[in-house]
């Protein structure tokens, strides 16, 4: 078996344009028509230059892996950030499909539901790609450090969180323990404890630090970030 020290690769790149063309190249490896990808948001993916303007990244099934809970494509949601990449128009025109939390005003039905489609879809494609980014507190996803994500037995949870954004629907982390990889982006200078953290094999709180998830499954994970480690 693979020594778990090795389960982590870590790719440094200049910046972060540089590392989302780092990670399209990960992904075409990865990625074919039995693969469900798992997006995330934040500031870490440019979807564009990742995925739209290859347009050779083509799974079986796109699902987002956490939403800033709202109403449908909100300023703020995540769904919204990739509609503006380009990414919706792009895997309507490859005849691939996108899945998102569906707003119905009650998180906690919302979150009942789409961890339903979560469970299908996982039970209908083998391979499961996240691409990742992580947070200054060490959250990923909507898992933040102490939440119901980190310890709960669903695949997906619906809560509140201290955060700007603070309603939250999420895969949990024993949903990512489904997952054969993962890409996780990680930049900008206010990263630079948090690549320290995720690394240290002395810090072993995923309740804490909810990131060290990826140190501590058996998924590969290439980290891909502009911090020098050295």
């Amino acid at each position: 078996m693979e020594d778990k020290k090795e389960m982590i690769e870590v790719v440094q790149v200049k910046n972060r344009n540089i590392g989302n063309l780092k990670a399209h190249d990960k992904l075409r490896q990865l990625v074919d028509s039995e693969t469900l990808i798992a997006l995330s948001g934040g500031t870490s993916p440019d979807y564009q230059k990742m995925i739209v303007e290859p347009s050779d990244i083509l799974p079986g099934s796109v699902c987002v892996v956490d939403e800033r809970w709202g109403e449908k494509r909100h300023i703020d949601s995540n769904e919204y950030l990739m509609e503006k990449a380009g990414l919706l128009s792009y895997l309507k025109t490859k005849g691939i499909g996108f899945h998102n939390i569906q707003w119905e005003g009650d998180i906690i039905a919302d979150a009942c539901d789409y961890d339903g489609l979560v469970k299908k879809l996982f039970a209908r494609f083998p391979k499961k790609v996240g691409v990742m980014g992580v947070g200054t507190n060490l959250h990923t996803a909507g898992i933040f450090p102490k939440s119901i994500a980190a310890h709960s037995p669903d695949l997906v949870v619906g809560e509140t969180v201290n955060d700007k954004f603070p309603k939250r629907i999420t895969l949990t982390l024993k949903a990512l323990g489904e997952f054969q990889n993962f890409v996780i982006l990680v930049f900008g200078e206010e990263k630079h404890e948090v690549v320290k953290i995720m690394l240290d094999e002395n810090e072993n709180d995923m309740q804490k630090y909810p990131a060290i998830f990826y140190r501590k499954c058996f998924a590969k994970s290439w980290l891909i970030t502009d911090q020098d480690l050295k």
